[in-house]
């Protein structure tokens, strides 16, 4: 699915956006707010949100991207340049938003989330599913 792509994507452009030194852009950055938005209108259609869950999932993904930039950004700050240490909040992250979601969609629309970001055999597997 393209939520996949899009998730990780804005994930790892957020993380290596955040490390990276280079200056010379042609179109600005996208802030965590607007990829949160990007991101939620995209789930919305693939997942076929009600507007209830719309607004939620919204609200995650704003809180949770905004939220990671700001550890990205305390941790640049900090002259933190191992690329371990970034993913290891990105992983801290993109469980949090797993765990909120979760709650938020139905069962169908949670496995079809996480089979469209490819963690749903890492799933099955943390859960003893078959």
């Amino acid at each position: 699915m393209k939520v996949i792509s899009y998730f990780t994507n804005c994930l790892l452009f957020l993380a290596l956006s955040t490390v990276s030194f280079a200056q010379n852009q042609e179109q600005p950055e996208k802030s965590p707010s607007e990829m949160a938005s990007i991101q939620a209108d995209s789930m919305q259609k693939e997942l076929k949100l009600t507007d209830t869950q719309s607004f939620f999932i919204d609200s995650i993904l704003q809180f949770n991207y905004t939220a990671m930039a700001a550890e990205f950004d305390k941790m640049k700050k900090a002259g933190i340049q191992s690329q371990d240490n970034y993913i290891s909040v990105q992983k801290k992250w993109t469980q949090k938003t797993e765990d909120a979601f979760k709650k938020v969609l139905n069962e169908e629309q949670f496995i079809n989330y996480l089979k469209s970001t490819r963690r749903y055999k890492d799933y099955k597997k943390r859960n003893g599913l078959k």
